[in-house]
């Protein structure tokens, strides 16, 4: 009887261990995968205050009231637009660092690994319109086609990691831009195209055509 009952005991026991095992290794897969593939939105940040918000495939543009400077009206809406007072130095042609945070479905921000300490996602965008039309890219060619040229292009330097980049004005016009965030070789999220205004303002460093004479590469193909 002791036999048996021993037996019982140790067999009821590891079954529950089981069970258990189970159980803390289910939640633990759960929880990778809701923190690693439930985009929904995303924000774009400046200083921790959001640019813009993309939930419910709706785009809210600047939400926290901190950033007035980069809206403007274009033909009756609202669009994101880069002047004078969002790129500080002209030389460069380039907004400071921004950063994209994810949405969960409640509009929670959450945020994935840099790709430089393992993590399988980063940031792909897609422009409607080409950087140039042909092999020649000068200013003069790009004046030529000014309106079918991509006015605006993002920089992603090494010390911005996978979620920061840079907006860089190029010349005057409208653009749209599309952000998808990849996992390995497939898209788990996918935007809606946002519109992206480049000014046209009285300044030393932007011609009467509108070209804004930066130092950075206008030619680039990204």
């Amino acid at each position: 009887m002791n036999t048996f009952t021993n037996s019982t005991i140790r067999f009821t026991a590891l079954i529950v261990l089981s069970a258990l095992i189970f159980i803390s290794c289910d939640n633990t897969v759960s929880g990778d995968e809701n923190d690693h593939a439930d985009a929904f939105g995303f924000v774009i940040e400046q200083n921790n205050a959001e640019i813009l918000r993309f939930q419910n495939n709706q785009y809210t543009l600047n939400p926290d009231g901190a950033w007035d400077e980069y809206v403007t009206t274009v033909d009756g809406e609202e669009v994101l637009t880069l002047s004078t007072a969002v790129i500080p130095d002209m030389s460069r042609g380039m907004t400071p660092s921004v950063f994209v945070r994810w949405l969960d479905r409640d509009g929670n921000k959450f945020d994935l690994p840099e790709e430089a300490d393992g993590g399988e996602y980063r940031l792909e965008f897609d422009w409607a319109k080409p950087n140039v039309l042909s092999g020649e890219c000068t200013d003069e060619a790009r004046v030529q086609d000014i309106n079918q040229i991509r006015p605006v292009n993002l920089e992603q330097h090494g010390s911005d990691g996978s979620w920061g980049f840079h907006f860089r004005a190029d010349h005057v016009g409208t653009d749209e831009i599309v952000f998808r965030l990849q996992h390995i070789d497939h898209d788990d999220f996918v935007s809606r195209p946002l519109r992206v205004h480049v000014a046209h303002e009285d300044h030393p460093s932007i011609t009467e055509d509108g070209i804004w004479m930066h130092e950075r590469n206008k030619c680039r193909t990204r």
